[in-house]
C-alpha cells in the first residue's frame, strides 16, 4: 500500500515536471525557433523532459506492480539530479538550478523508499 502512495507521488511528481519542461520549449517554438533548437540547444530541455518521462513511467508501473518500475524511476531521478548538477558545473546561477537539485534529490529519496518497500 505504501509503494502504491510513492509510486502515485512519483507519477504526479514526474507528470508535473514534464510539463515544467514542456511548457519552455512550446514557448520557444511559439516566438519562431524550431524543435530541434528548442529541445538541444541548451540540452538541459530534452534531458529535463526524457528523465522527467522515465520518472512518470517509473511511477505508473509502481502503482499497477509492473516489473523495472523503481529502477525507471531511479534512473530518472538520477539524470535529473545530474541536469542540476551540470547546469551548475557550467556556472548558471543558482536560481535556475536549485529548484532542478531539490527536485531530483527528493525523487532519489522517494525512488529509495520505492526500492526499498516489497510489491504486494
Amino acid at each position: 500500500m505504501l509503494r502504491r502512495l510513492a509510486g502515485f507521488v512519483m507519477l504526479g511528481l514526474g507528470v508535473w515536471l514534464v510539463w515544467d519542461g514542456i511548457r519552455p520549449v512550446m514557448l520557444i517554438m511559439e516566438r519562431g525557433s524550431d524543435l530541434s533548437s528548442a529541445l538541444f540547444n541548451p540540452p538541459t530541455s530534452i534531458i529535463r523532459i526524457v528523465s522527467s518521462v522515465l520518472m512518470a513511467l517509473g511511477g505508473l508501473l509502481v502503482v499497477f506492480n509492473g516489473r523495472f518500475g523503481a529502477s525507471v524511476a531511479t534512473v530518472g531521478s538520477i539524470l535529473f539530479a545530474i541536469l542540476g548538477g551540470l547546469m551548475a558545473a557550467s556556472g548558471a546561477d543558482s536560481d535556475l538550478w536549485m529548484d532542478d537539485d531539490l527536485y531530483g534529490l527528493g525523487a532519489i529519496a522517494l525512488s529509495v523508499l520505492i526500492l526499498t518497500l516489497r510489491r504486494a
